[in-house]
């Protein structure tokens, strides 16, 4: 029988940070902690690294034994992140130009073990989607001045690759063995909104193709293996008047080009949320005006399950994909709902009143929430359930 895997959480506050083993553990772990605020926090996608960013550095720790590795002597960062086997660190600081002069580098990528410079560049905000990278780390990519450049790690001093595509404002790079780009140009005038997916390596021609209009802006929803996206299209202003927040749709799109399809739904109302199950080619989606309704499609965009009707904004598989956690956070109660995939019935319902986050463990078996500062200033604090609906550890936590 294989040992159980073995997880592990950290968490920053306005004056502490803290790094716990995970249950059915659940225990604080000495560490070596930075006496001024920490401002930046982030694991490794393999979880080997933890990082963390204070005024005058970034560290990066080795998870398991809690060994600082690196150290970078970098002020002023504000966001960090990794590459995804951990290989590289990447770093932001505020965007600065002075008045008389160019713009320093701001967004610079280092040596995770050594803490050496790769390359630096300038980006004036910082996102999930400010450096992509292809998930054998061969390059990473960013959009410059209306095309995509992909960079090898050792050599960025000038691209490898470059995509160009008129009138493009964003772009995503799946993961998986053969990666695709999906490039977004947005509807201007009486020109249709235009999506194109190409395979990393090979710009001559498209792999896949899509327009639509009501299509100022979207969000990229790659399958994990790369094969098959979502794409969550929205739009600023609702022309009809029955939303505030604008109008949105969601498409379906093969990276192979052999299908696609706008995935109907059959309630009125934004889309709150859409995950894909990490273990088969399905996908839910939260839509509609409140009480929302949520509902499973398989990968041919037709609707399999119905998960019923409640005040949820927020979907999320476990990493085996057995079990679906539909949640309502932020302004609403912050019930979260408990699903079997494999019984196509419902666990149970956990009261999680007052959370704004809500992330599944490594192993599949624990989910945790959160009540995190500014957005409400009292019981904050870290919670977490067995998926049988089981609270396991509960821990205040002051301006979390």
């Amino acid at each position: 029988m294989a040992a159980r895997q073995h997880t592990q959480f950290a968490y920053r506050a306005q004056k502490e940070m803290g790094v716990w083993d995970a249950p059915p553990t659940s225990a604080a772990l000495a560490l070596d902690k930075p006496a001024s605020e920490v401002r930046a926090l982030k694991y490794s996608p393999n979880g080997k690294y933890l990082a963390w960013a204070i005024a005058a550095e970034v560290r990066v720790m080795d998870a398991q034994t809690q060994a600082v590795v690196a150290t970078i002597a970098r002020a002023g960062v504000l966001d960090v992140r990794f590459s995804p086997k951990g290989t590289y660190v990447v770093t932001w600081e505020r965007f600065s130009k002075p008045a008389d002069g160019e713009a320093s580098p701001n967004l610079s990528i280092w040596d995770a073990k050594t803490g050496a410079l790769c390359g630096a560049f300038v980006h004036k905000s910082f996102g999930e989607d400010a450096i992509q990278w292809t998930d054998d780390e061969k390059y990473c990519a960013k959009l410059v001045a209306g095309e995509v450049r992909f960079y090898a790690p050792e050599a960025l001093d000038q691209p490898a690759l470059v995509l160009r595509v008129d009138g493009m404002s964003s772009f995503s790079v799946s993961p998986g063995r053969s990666p695709s780009v999906a490039v977004f140009v947005p509807e201007r005038g009486s020109k249709p909104a235009l999506l194109r997916m190409y395979t990393v390596g090979s710009f001559t021609r498209p792999t896949a193709n899509k327009t639509f209009f009501k299509a100022e802006n979207v969000e990229f929803y790659w399958h994990r293996l790369g094969t098959n996206l979502l794409v969550l299209t929205q739009t600023d202003v609702d022309n009809s008047g029955r939303s505030y927040y604008g109008e949105s749709s969601l498409y379906f799109m093969a990276a192979a080009g052999n299908f696609d399809c706008r995935v109907v739904l059959d309630r009125e109302g934004p889309i709150h949320d859409v995950a894909w199950n990490p273990d088969e080619k399905e996908f839910a989606v939260v839509y509609g005006y409140m009480p929302a309704k949520a509902a499973l499609f398989n990968h041919r965009a037709e609707p399999v399950l119905d998960l019923g009707t409640a005040p949820r904004n927020l979907v999320r598989f476990n990493p085996h994909g057995r079990v679906l956690a539909l949640a309502g956070l932020g302004n609403l109660a912050g019930a979260i709902d408990l699903w079997d995939r494999k019984s196509k019935s419902k666990i149970c319902t956990i009261d999680a009143h007052g959370a704004s986050l809500c992330a599944w463990a490594p192993d599949g078996r624990y989910l945790m929430a959160a009540t995190l500062s500014p957005r409400l200033r009292v019981d904050n604090g870290i919670r977490i359930w067995h998926y049988t609906g089981a609270m396991v550890f509960r821990q205040p936590i002051d301006e979390l």
